[in-house]
């Protein structure tokens, strides 16, 4: 039986059409505080396409709860 590894790279992306590795899109834009597009373009082939990210929503800070910890109450 054999083992098939996944390919895919940590970083970066494939080419849709030929294969290629592309390190990093041409161009980003962040749309909003979660979506970023990424438009790519292949040396090889010169195809171009684009990617939606979908970063996950910040948690809500409880600012009053954090000064507390930091900054305790100096009256005695």
């Amino acid at each position: 039986m054999a083992i098939q590894l996944n390919r895919r790279p940590i970083f970066g992306m494939n080419c849709p059409q030929c294969g290629d590795l592309l390190i990093a899109p041409e161009w980003s834009e962040y749309e909003d505080e979660r979506h970023v597009l990424h438009l790519w373009s292949c040396t090889d082939c010169g195809c171009e396409f684009e990617t939606e990210a979908l970063l996950p929503a910040a948690e809500p800070v409880d600012d009053a709860a954090t000064i507390k910890a930091f900054f305790p109450s100096l009256l005695v």
